[in-house]
C-alpha cells in the first residue's frame, strides 16, 4: 500500500469518527431536549394544580386578605417598616424586604416574574436561602419554589389579590414554613429564619388582616421589647426613665452579636458597649445637630447599597462631637428623623450631610403619598432604566402606556 492510499484510509477513518461523535452528541442533544421538554412539562402540571388548589382554596373566608384601598395599604405598610420592622432589625440576616426599600430586590423580581407590572405596589418579599421567594403586591401574590420531584428546578407562578385569603408564618423545631390559602408554599430550615423576622411577619400579616394601620408610641415599644432576647432588653431597660419609651433600636452593622448597639427613647439616644458595660447618653435638649457622612469602611460598600453601606453619624452637643460609626445609612436617616420627630419645639430640623460626589438623600415620610402622575412614573421608570433595573425596551414599552394617559 503506497502512501496515498494510507493517507486516505486514515483520512476516512479520521472522517467516520468524527461523523460518529457528531451523530453521538446530534442524539445526546435530542435526548437532553426531550428530558427538558418532559420536565417542563412536568413542572408546568404541577404549577396549574398548584394555583388551582390557591384559588380555590377549602372553606375560603367570605373576604379577601387586603380589604383597604391601595394608597391606604402602601401607607401603612410604609408605617410599619419605619417603626416596627426597622427596630432591632438585622439587614445583614433578615430574610424580609418590605416598601419602600423594594428597589434593592426589584431587577431580580422582574427576572423571575415576566408578569409582574412595575406600576403595581411592592408590599413585602420573603425571600430564603435556596432561593424561594413569596412576594406581595397591592396586585397579586407571586411565589417561587422548589419543584417536589427535582429540587434543582423551581415553579413560578401568582394569584390576585382579591384570590388571596390568608398568608401564615410559623416555625418549628426544624423548619419553617410559610402557609397561603392553607397550603404550604415554602419550607425552609428553622435555624436559617431569625425569631425577629418570624415575629415583625407574623405582626404585620396580623394587622394587614385586621386592617388595624395605626401604630402608636406604646405599641413601639412593646413591640420593639418582644424583639430583643432577655439579657439585651434588661440592659435596655436600665436605661429607661419613668413614662420613658423605646422607638427605636439598631445592633452594630446587623450583627445580633456586636459588641456595641444604640438605642432610641422619647427623651434620648443611648450608645452601649457590650464590651465595657459602659453607655453614653445624649438627650434631644443637649443635641446641637446631627448628621451623617460615609463611613471610613469604605471596602464594603462594593457589596452593600440603597441604604446598607456603614456610614458615620456625628451628635453635635454644646461641649462635644460623637462620632458612631456602627449604622448603615438606611439606620443613621431612621435615627435622625426620630430626633428631629421628639427634639424641642422650635429647633431647627437636622439632616444628613452630603459630600460633593453623593446624590441627594430622601427622608422617608410616614404620611400617604399622593397618586404619581404619568410624567412623575415615566421619571421613576427612566431610573430604574439607568441603574440597569429594567431594559430599554421595557421601558419604552411602560413609557408609551404611561403617555397614552396624558
Amino acid at each position: 500500500m503506497g502512501i496515498k492510499d494510507l493517507f486516505k484510509d486514515v483520512t476516512d477513518l479520521a472522517k467516520e469518527s468524527i461523523d460518529s461523535i457528531q451523530a453521538d452528541l446530534a442524539l445526546k442533544k435530542e435526548e437532553q431536549e426531550r428530558l427538558k421538554a418532559e420536565m417542563d412539562q412536568r413542572i408546568k402540571t404541577y404549577t396549574d394544580t398548584l394555583v388551582t388548589q390557591l384559588l380555590n382554596p377549602v372553606a375560603a373566608p367570605d373576604s379577601p386578605l387586603i380589604n383597604a384601598g391601595d394608597d391606604e395599604v402602601v401607607g401603612f405598610t410604609r408605617n410599619f417598616c419605619e417603626k416596627l420592622l426597622f427596630p432591632a432589625n438585622s439587614p445583614a440576616a433578615t430574610k424580609i424586604d418590605m416598601h419602600p426599600d423594594e428597589e434593592k430586590v426589584l431587577k431580580n423580581v422582574l427576572k423571575t416574574f415576566p408578569t409582574y407590572n412595575i406600576l403595581e405596589k411592592f408590599l413585602f418579599q420573603f425571600k430564603d436561602s435556596k432561593g424561594q421567594l413569596l412576594l406581595l403586591t397591592t396586585s397579586n401574590l407571586y411565589f417561587k419554589i422548589r419543584f417536589p420531584e427535582n429540587q434543582s428546578f423551581f415553579v413560578a407562578g401568582s394569584i390576585p389579590r382579591e384570590k388571596l385569603f390568608s398568608i401564615a408564618i410559623n416555625k418549628g423545631e426544624e423548619h419553617c414554613t410559610l402557609i397561603v390559602n392553607s397550603i404550604t408554599l415554602i419550607t425552609t430550615p428553622a435555624e436559617e429564619v431569625k425569631t425577629i423576622d418570624i415575629i415583625t411577619l407574623t405582626e404585620y400579616l396580623w394587622r394587614l388582616t385586621n386592617n388595624d394601620f395605626v401604630i402608636d408610641d406604646a405599641q413601639i415599644d412593646a413591640f420593639i421589647a418582644s424583639k430583643l432576647d432577655p439579657t439585651t432588653l434588661e440592659i435596655v431597660k436600665s436605661f429607661l426613665e419613668p413614662d420613658e419609651m423605646l422607638v427605636y433600636f439598631a445592633w452594630g452593622l446587623g450583627s445580633l452579636v456586636s459588641k456595641k448597639f444604640i438605642t432610641c427613647t422619647n427623651r434620648k439616644i443611648v450608645l452601649y458597649d457590650r464590651n465595657l458595660s459602659t453607655k453614653k447618653s445624649f438627650h434631644y435638649d443637649q443635641i446641637v445637630s446631627m448628621s451623617t457622612q460615609p463611613s471610613t469602611l469604605s471596602f464594603l460598600d462594593l457589596s452593600l447599597t440603597l441604604g446598607m453601606n456603614p456610614n458615620d453619624m456625628e451628635i453635635k452637643t454644646a461641649d462635644a462631637i460623637e462620632t458612631i460609626s456602627i449604622l448603615y445609612a438606611l439606620e443613621a436617616e431612621r435615627v435622625i428623623a426620630i430626633y428631629n420627630a421628639h427634639k424641642p419645639a422650635g429647633s431647627a430640623p437636622t439632616a444628613p450631610e452630603q459630600s460633593a460626589s453623593e446624590s441627594p438623600q430622601t427622608v422617608t415620610s410616614t404620611t400617604d403619598p399622593p397618586p404619581e402622575d404619568p410624567i412623575a412614573m415615566i421619571e421613576k421608570l427612566a431610573g430604574l432604566k439607568e441603574k440597569g433595573i429594567i431594559s430599554e425596551e421595557e421601558f419604552n414599552q411602560k413609557k408609551q402606556e404611561l403617555l397614552a394617559k396624558l
